[in-house]
Order: C-alpha cells, then sequence, then structure tokens
C-alpha cells in the first residue's frame, strides 16, 4: 500500500441522505487511485442531528451525556452506512468508533475539543488496505462518557486527526472553496485559492467550523476546502491570501455508452445522477427492443456509429474484439477519448493498449487500483515481479467448493450473482487472468516484451483437492505471475494451495489480490473484482478524471490546439444517412455478418466533414506498428492519407 495518507471529511452538506453515498465513495476512490491511504471523517445525513435533538427536548435538565448519545447516533448511522457503500462497490473499509481510537476530549460537554487519540488503530486499518471510517462530531471522555464537539464538529475532527496521523486534509463541502461573499447571492463572488487562518476566521464562518479554523492556526495545520470531484480547492493556512481566476461554468461532458448489460446499466445509473458533469447522448445495444424498460427510449440505438458521432467520450462496455475493437478504434481516430473494462481486446494489441487517449482501469481488478499501483511503482524501475489472484469468478467458484458445493453448482452461483458469464471458458481456463498480467506486465516492464506464457485454468481442477486443502487450513486460488528474470518477462497462470496467513488466502469470494515486489518491499492491494459495481467503480473513475481534465481546460487552449486536443470542438449533430450497417446489425439481419466495406463507408460519410491530424502519432498509434482495422485502413486510404512525422507513408 502507498505511504500517503489524506483525511477526507463528509459534511452533511454532500450527505444529505443515503442517495448522496456513492458519490462519497467515488471521491474515496479517486484518492485511491492516486496512492492514498484514506481517512473519511463523516457526519450525520443533513437534518438528522437536528431530528435527534427535538427528540430529546421533552427531557428538562437531562444528563448531556445521554442527550451526546442520542444525537451521536446520526453519525453512526450515516458511518455505517457509508461503509457498506463501500463493500457494494468493492472497496474494503471498516468503522473505527472513537472508542477503539481513544479519541479523548477535554470535558463531557456537547462543545468541548479534542486532546488526544490513539493512532494505531487507524494505521493499522490503513497497512490492511482498508479506508478507515470513523464518525466526526464525536469523541470520549477520561471517563469513557460520550461528548461532542459542537455544531460543524466533524470539521474539527477531520483537522485533528490529520495532526495527529500527519496527513493531508481535504474537507468537502457543497462549494469548491471559501468566497470572498456567498457566491449563492453575489454572481462575481471570487474563490481564494488561498487563504491565511485569520481572513479564513473572518469570512469562512458559514463553510467551516470556526473552531476548526482556529485549531488549524494553533498547530500550523494546514487544510484544503473543496467540493466533490474537483480539483480545484482553497488551502487555508497560507502565509497570504490569494484569489483565483474565475472559472467559466462547462458544460457536462457528453457520454456515449456502448453496452448496456451487468456493467452497462450500473454506468448507466450512476451516470445519470451527475447530470452537472455528464450527459448521455446515446446508448447503442445489440437488440434495442430488449433495454426499453432500462433507460430512456430516446437513448436507445443499434447504431454503434452513432453512438460515436454524438458523444464527447466513449465508454465502450460491449466485450470481445468484434465490434468493439473496430469501434474503439475509430472513435480514437476521430479524436474521441475512450473508457473500456475490454482486457481481452488490449490484451490482444499492445499498440492499442498505449494510445493516450484510451483508459482501461476496469479491465484489470475491478476496484483493486491495479494499474494505477502498477504504474506508480514502475515510475523508478523497481518492479521485480507482481503475482495475484485477478479472477473473481475463479475466486468464488474455488471457495464454494471448498464449502462443498460441486463444479456445477458454485460454477451456476457465479453466474447468478452476476460474476461469471453464461459462457465461463475465459475464467476457467485462465486465459482472462493472463490477458489482465499482460496489461500489467507491460506497465511494470515498459521496455521489455512477455516472451513466455504458461497457463493452467480450474476448469480440469479435482473437487476433492479444494475440499481436502481446506481442511487443513490451506486455500486454493488461480494465481497469476509475471516476473522478469535475465531480460525477459515470463507469465504465469496456475491453480496453487496457499497458506492461510497468506495474503492470498485472506481474501473471500469474488475478491481480488494484487501483490507487487520490488527490490526493497511488497506492496498488497485487496478488493472485489468482479460484479457490476467493483467494475463501475472503475469505470466511473476513468471518467470523472477526464471530466476534471475537460472542465479545466480553459476556452483558449482548446482553441488553440484544435482537433488534437481530448477535448476539441464537438461533432456536428447533422447525421449522415444511416445505412443499416452498424456493427449490431438491424432488426432484420441479427444473425448476419456485418459487412466490413459497408461499416467502412458509413463511418467515412460521418467523419468526412472533420479535419484529420496529420500523422498518426497525432492520432497516438505508433506508425511503425500496422494498423489491423480494415475500417480505419478504408479511412486512412480513402480520407486521411497519414504520414508519419518523419513525412514517410504510415
Amino acid at each position: 500500500m502507498p505511504g500517503n495518507v489524506i483525511v477526507l471529511k463528509f459534511g452533511s452538506s454532500v450527505l444529505q441522505s443515503r442517495a448522496d453515498l456513492p458519490q462519497a465513495v467515488h471521491e474515496i476512490y479517486r484518492w485511491i487511485r492516486l496512492q492514498y491511504r484514506v481517512v473519511a471523517v463523516v457526519s450525520a445525513f443533513a437534518g438528522e442531528t437536528d431530528r435527534l435533538l427535538e427528540t430529546v427536548t421533552d427531557y428538562r435538565d437531562a444528563n448531556p451525556e445521554a442527550i451526546a448519545r442520542v444525537v451521536a447516533t446520526g453519525e453512526e448511522v450515516a458511518t455505517a452506512f457509508l461503509a457498506l457503500e463501500l463493500d457494494r462497490f468493492g472497496i474494503p473499509a471498516q468503522v473505527l468508533d472513537p472508542s477503539q481510537i481513544q479519541l479523548i476530549a477535554e470535558t463531557n460537554s456537547n462543545d468541548t475539543e479534542p486532546v488526544c487519540a490513539d493512532t494505531a488503530k487507524i494505521e493499522g486499518v490503513l497497512n490492511h488496505g482498508r479506508v478507515a471510517v470513523i464518525p466526526g462530531f464525536v469523541a470520549r471522555d477520561r471517563q469513557g462518557r460520550v461528548a461532542l464537539f459542537g455544531r460543524g464538529g466533524s470539521d474539527l475532527s477531520a483537522l485533528f486527526l490529520a495532526k495527529q496521523l500527519g496527513a493531508r486534509c481535504r474537507l468537502i463541502k457543497d462549494v469548491d472553496g471559501i468566497y470572498d461573499s456567498d457566491p449563492a447571492a453575489r454572481c462575481n463572488a471570487r474563490r481564494f485559492s488561498e487563504i491565511s487562518f485569520s481572513e479564513a476566521l473572518a469570512v469562512a464562518g458559514k463553510v467551516v467550523q470556526p473552531k476548526a479554523i482556529a485549531f488549524g492556526r494553533k498547530t500550523g495545520v494546514q487544510f484544503e476546502v473543496a467540493a466533490l470531484g474537483e480539483d480545484h480547492s482553497t488551502l487555508v493556512g497560507a502565509s497570504r491570501s490569494q484569489l483565483s481566476p474565475k472559472l467559466d461554468k462547462r458544460a457536462p461532458l457528453r457520454i456515449g455508452l456502448l453496452g448496456l448489460g451487468t456493467v452497462g446499466l450500473g454506468v448507466f445509473q450512476e451516470l445519470w445522477k451527475h447530470p452537472d458533469r455528464f450527459e448521455v447522448t446515446a446508448i447503442a445495444v445489440r437488440h434495442p427492443e430488449l433495454h426499453v424498460d432500462h433507460a430512456p427510449r430516446h437513448l436507445i440505438t443499434g447504431d454503434c456509429w452513432e453512438v460515436i458521432e454524438e458523444a464527447d467520450v466513449v465508454v465502450e462496455l460491449i466485450g470481445g474484439s468484434n465490434p468493439a475493437g473496430d469501434v474503439v478504434r475509430a472513435a480514437l481516430a476521430a479524436g474521441k477519448p475512450v473508457v473500456t473494462a475490454n482486457k481481452l481486446l488490449l490484451a490482444d494489441d499492445a499498440r492499442l493498449s498505449s494510445h493516450r487517449q484510451l483508459r482501461y482501469s476496469a479491465a484489470v481488478g475491478g476496484a483493486v487500483p491495479a494499474l494505477e499501483a502498477v504504474r506508480a511503482l514502475a515510475d523508478d524501475g523497481r518492479i521485480v515481479a507482481l503475482s495475484g489472484v485477478l479472477n473473481g469468478t475463479c475466486n468464488y467458484m474455488l471457495d464454494r467448493i471448498a464449502a462443498g458445493c460441486s463444479w456445477e453448482q458454485a460454477l451456476a452461483e457465479a453466474q447468478t450473482h452476476g460474476f461469471a458469464e453464461q459462457d465461463p471458458t475465459a475464467d476457467i481456463s485462465g486465459s482472462d487472468t493472463v490477458c489482465k498480467l499482460r496489461l500489467l506486465a507491460r506497465q511494470a516492464f515498459p521496455d521489455i516484451h512477455v516472451h513466455e506464457v504458461q497457463a493452467t485454468g480450474i476448469d480440469a481442477i479435482d473437487p476433492d483437492w479444494v475440499r481436502a486443502a481446506a481442511e487443513t487450513g490451506k486455500r486454493a486460488r488461480l494465481v497469476g505471475w509475471a516476473r522478469l528474470a535475465n531480460g525477459r518477462v515470463h507469465l504465469e497462470v496456475r491453480p496453487q494451495l496457499v497458506d492461510s496467513s497468506h495474503a492470498f488466502a485472506q481474501i473471500r469470494n469474488e475478491e481480488n489480490c494484487l501483490v507487487i515486489d520490488t527490490a526493497s518491499s511488497q506492496h498488497v492491494w485487496t478488493g472485489r473484482g468482479a460484479g457490476r459495481w467493483p467494475t463501475t467503480a472503475a469505470v466511473m473513475a476513468d471518467l470523472f478524471d477526464l471530466s476534471r481534465a475537460y472542465r479545466a481546460a480553459s476556452v483558449e487552449s482548446c482553441a488553440a490546439s484544435h482537433q488534437s486536443h481530448p477535448f476539441a470542438k464537438r461533432q456536428r449533430k447533422d447525421r449522415a444517412p444511416n445505412l443499416q450497417c452498424h456493427p449490431f446489425g438491424n432488426a432484420q439481419e441479427k444473425d448476419r455478418a456485418p459487412d466490413p466495406q459497408l461499416q467502412a463507408t458509413a463511418c467515412e460519410l460521418r467523419v468526412a466533414n472533420r479535419t484529420a491530424p496529420a500523422t498518426l502519432e497525432e492520432l497516438g498509434f505508433d506508425p511503425r506498428e500496422p494498423v489491423h482495422s480494415p475500417y480505419l485502413v478504408q479511412l486512412a486510404t480513402d480520407h486521411w492519407p497519414l504520414t508519419t512525422a518523419s513525412g514517410g507513408a504510415a
């Protein structure tokens, strides 16, 4: 796990109800992908503290500690639900209450201050790869009685814990920083990029608890105030205050979605919750008539090219090589960033997987940020080997077999839960794990090609062997390795027995585990690797990254970079004639193979009005490698006479 720690505080302004919990999950996962260990400090849902106070108004001269216990249940409930939501998205988490971390308050009043905390428990949770979820606002006095930090006290909890942990601290609010006046009342209000403690005390009292600001000034703990999902923030505690340039409000990023299956539907549902950031323009499916209840009818189409035409970003979740490969390459050639979970397509094409506008975190590990972890360690060239349990389907089946299920029953259960496809061959044969290993190995050893691959799956595994191992405390796992030896990369996948103390034995069911070995240390990552929501979390993380890049790009930079910018001029909405030749076919031709020549013509018509990049390098492809797609070959020949940077023919 990474060494940096960040404390994220989620207040009632952003967690107004349980419906807002996925937004907190996406924010937490964002920082995990950035190699931070995360502590989440959580307030009660909006209005809950007031409601709880109303319930005790009839108790005159009540014991303050009894009132504090009632009020503190608001934070306890919100914290528990956030942990449940993190688990649903496949992110390991553990709730820690004030007693467990010995968060001690100065007195047992309901407006006290913290004095000490035992951070060893928090560090232990973080070191095991889990998010530490802690209720804000609440502590214990030295006699163990419940005490509160007053209104807005979760801000103080977060700052105090950040001080104790030596961590970065970010207070997540419903505004993107501290302003010189109320931005809701004044359209010309300006945000501070940095602000001193003194000035923050003067202008930020409605945004940040004044006690928290005073604590920061007293202890020298700087902190950030930011909105969900934003890069920019206000740094509180700077030596001098500084206002930031006014940011233009950007239109939502237009998303074209290919596929509305298990993962596609999850992604669509999450996109729909963020209308300020994303606009779904079209959804391509093989059989539109089967999805009329899953999304608005006007968005559903059977035409993949229509999806590309309308979108700023294309999300490919149909899987396989055909037609996915041609659609992905056409989108990239048209200058559109692509997000995909298609490990098979990328593993087969090293050139495509290195395209600078292609993002595919969801292709490996589900909610385990495997590719990000490998990239971070590979920057220094320190990785010597990596290994992992990288197929949630196989892991689920092996655990069910160990529990007494037959092989067939274990597979049927995996399919019922959405962990296995109806055709599970890729999973159980080990080829799915090989694909993921290839992608990881390219990141770990970017200058070395894979030379040897050996793969044995669980399709011929003996259930009695699995059960006998479980009786002795061992676990059967399908393990993949990528090793660097003598300048060569070797990949191997096979079933293996591991001791109960091994990291691979600690995971259960559809969970994944990645172990990265460097010359001096070992790094372990765990999380759910299969199912709708873990994969959705990874796809959405890539989309949030693109959204932040899009929102940060100024109008001037977009104009200057023309079509080479990933968020350049949007495509024209006037459509080419529908030639009924899209990759999914049409209602009358469901079983007919698509005609490559007709598909190329349809794509040509749709990009005929576009200014083409001048070189293959500008398209993001290596000019030394052949262009595999016949559709792109046709485009290059008829409309885009591409050349290499040196002037040679592409």
